[in-house]
């Protein structure tokens, strides 16, 4: 185990480092250093700076990080670290730095063995298992102490609610083996009756919008409205445009917690638990600002006037708490492997969950909630994460090291050039380049690629209808599609073509010269 000098605060960075981490280790360090702060004090900063977002680490897991363990999937960290320590003026030339240094560290861990880097080495114990068990047990118990008091606080909550029904009631009836034939038993209760105390009609509740108008789960004291699943339904289905609108959301809000612009990455399965954690919350942050809602006094939303909780996955199943129990849920997923997301609408009763709960009181949706789920949409497509579904073959060059060490500008052309003839937004841009002004590495990408033959064609008005001309996928604002193209020669027979600075053009085939590209850079 290493040790800190006497005197300092700092112990030996982990040996396993890459260069480019140790970089990065070096500068946070000198960073602190240079402050004349301790970690104490740089955690409280960064407390203090927290707004949204993964909570700040603890001060272990924040020692830790600055020797180096987890830290090239903590960018996060690093950028706040630079925000609350580096002078004004050093703070943009410092990010630029952190990000080449995550390129490059990036870049090492693709040219690693898959086999190697997945099999640790015998008799040792990976040392970033230990932190990630060690910062799930505190947070686990933290956990566990909340999901204790929110379930007093719901017992309480629940006591009052139903004085409160007792006392809004002063009479009320209850028709027991009502028939036409046979008289009516009517039961009259006094301000001071408790509800619970009525005798109640079990309803089977197969389907959200079977219950009755108004029938109680016997011995639970929660009431069921069929009317609460069928206002929130026709709220959303009002929304412009709902589905185009909810699909944007959903990607945009992928995308930012991926936050590729500043860490390169892609793919959920590199998040860290706090940021998992986090996605819940950005997802319903989205979809409210999409569709134009307020949040609930209660829950997450407020929908067509009534309290609606909205609960998040990325797989298949949805965690129930016990304060949701007699509350309509909307139940969203989205799966990026696949492209697609479903969105669906319930109103939990006891019978629609499972019996097994976990140590945090919540339960899974049972075979009947999951048929009571009223579905708007299922598996309807998702705007798609381009990088994640090209091959890993394709994206080894476009993030080849000998590329990536030669700047934004260079890494934007590689990526144009190797991913012709497919639609390519913002975001994909920004993550292989590592910078906001996807715009800018776009347009002097078209100037340079036209060398090699290449036409690069943004979502414009006359860019987009030359590659509808040419058969190309149509980009849209914030897209660009790239594909080399040649002038037309009587081998290319009725091939679709079109006329750029007065000659014809169609799509390069392999056995096709290399020829200048027209320039269409003028062109809106």
């Amino acid at each position: 185990m290493a040790h800190r000098k006497r005197g300092g605060q700092w112990s030996e960075p982990d040996p396993d480092l890459s260069t480019p981490m140790r970089e990065i280790v070096r500068l946070l360090r000198d960073l602190v250093d240079s402050s004349g702060i301790r970690l104490k004090g740089l955690q409280q900063l960064l407390l203090a700076e927290h707004r949204e977002g993964p909570r700040p680490p603890s001060y272990q897991v924040l020692s830790d990080r600055l020797r180096g363990r987890g830290l090239q999937n903590n960018a996060s960290l690093i950028y706040s670290i630079i925000a609350v320590l580096a002078p004004q003026e050093r703070k943009e030339a410092m990010a630029d730095e952190v990000r080449q240094h995550l390129l490059d560290a990036r870049a090492v861990l693709a040219a690693d063995s898959p086999q190697a880097s997945q099999k640790p080495a015998s008799g040792r114990t990976d040392p970033e298992l230990v932190d990630v068990l060690r910062e799930n047990r505190v947070l686990r118990n933290k956990m566990e102490r909340m999901e204790r008091r929110l379930a007093r606080k719901e017992k309480e909550l629940q006591a009052v609610r139903e004085r409160l029904r007792a006392a809004e009631r002063p009479t009320s009836t209850v028709l027991v083996g009502s028939t036409q034939d046979e008289p009516t038993t009517v039961t009259r209760l006094s301000p001071d009756t408790s509800a619970a105390s009525v005798p109640s009609v079990r309803a089977d509740i197969t389907a959200a919008t079977d219950a009755p108008a108004s029938s109680a789960d016997a011995g639970t004291g929660y009431l069921y409205e069929s009317s609460d699943v069928t206002t929130v339904t026709d709220a959303l289905r009002d929304i412009p445009d709902f589905e185009t609108t909810t699909a944007a959301a959903l990607r945009n809000a992928l995308d930012r917690v991926l936050d590729g612009r500043q860490t390169g990455r892609f793919d959920l399965a590199t998040l860290v638990k706090t940021e998992k954690n986090y996605l819940g919350a950005k997802v319903t942050h989205e979809l409210m600002a999409a569709w134009r809602l307020q949040p609930g006094r209660e829950t997450d939303l407020l929908i067509g006037r009534q309290e609606v909780a909205l609960k998040f996955t990325t797989g298949s199943t949805w965690m129930i708490t016990p304060g949701e129990v007699g509350r309509v849920c909307l139940l969203v997923s989205a799966n990026d492997q696949r492209s697609c997301w479903s969105l669906g609408l319930i109103r939990i009763a006891p019978g629609h969950l499972s019996k097994a709960a976990n140590r945090d009181f919540k339960r899974t949706l049972s075979a009947a909630g999951r048929k009571a789920v009223v579905w708007l949409f299922r598996d309807a497509p998702l705007p798609e994460n381009t990088l994640l579904h090209l091959p890993a073959s394709l994206r080894a060059e476009i993030f080849a090291p000998d590329v990536s060490g030669r700047g934004s500008q260079a890494r934007a052309n590689n990526l144009f050039r190797l991913v012709q003839g497919r639609i390519l937004n913002r975001t994909t841009i920004s993550t292989v380049s590592l910078d906001t002004d996807y715009v800018k590495r776009a347009r002097a990408a078209r100037e340079t690629l036209r060398a090699e033959g290449i036409l690069l064609l943004g979502g414009f008005g006359q860019q987009a209808e030359i590659a509808r001309t040419l058969g190309l996928p149509v980009p849209r604002n914030g897209e660009w599609v790239s594909r080399r193209v040649t002038r037309r020669r009587p081998h290319h027979g009725d091939a679709p073509s079109i006329t750029l600075s007065d000659e014809m053009w169609t799509l390069a085939g392999p056995g096709d010269p290399v020829e200048t590209a027209p320039s269409v850079a003028a062109l809106r």
